[in-house]
């Protein structure tokens, strides 16, 4: 899957390095979570970990193909991680 930046997403990264959000979409054991914005625009968050184990989400934007578009990164909070971990722990 090709991945582009939405325009000026890396200016404003908050908690979150690039190469962070490249290494979660680039982990072969993450998490999707389809959802849809207010104007019933579709999206994916990726719930994932970074190589030195650190979990963020992701968001996506399919952009057809194999190509999506990230829109947005954080670090997931601890209530996100126990859930992470929870599903971790089932699909192992």
């Amino acid at each position: 899957m090709g991945y582009e930046w939405l325009p000026g997403l890396m200016a404003i990264l908050n908690g979150v390095e690039p190469h962070e959000v490249i290494q979660a979409l680039d982990n072969p054991h993450r998490w999707p979570h389809p959802m849809r914005d207010q104007y019933g625009r579709a999206f994916v968050a990726i719930w994932a970990r970074t190589r030195t184990g650190r979990p963020v989400i992701v968001t996506i934007r399919l952009l057809g193909g194999f190509d999506a578009q990230i829109v947005a990164a954080r670090p997931m909070t601890p209530d996100e991680t126990a859930h992470l971990e929870t599903w971790e722990h089932n699909h192992e």
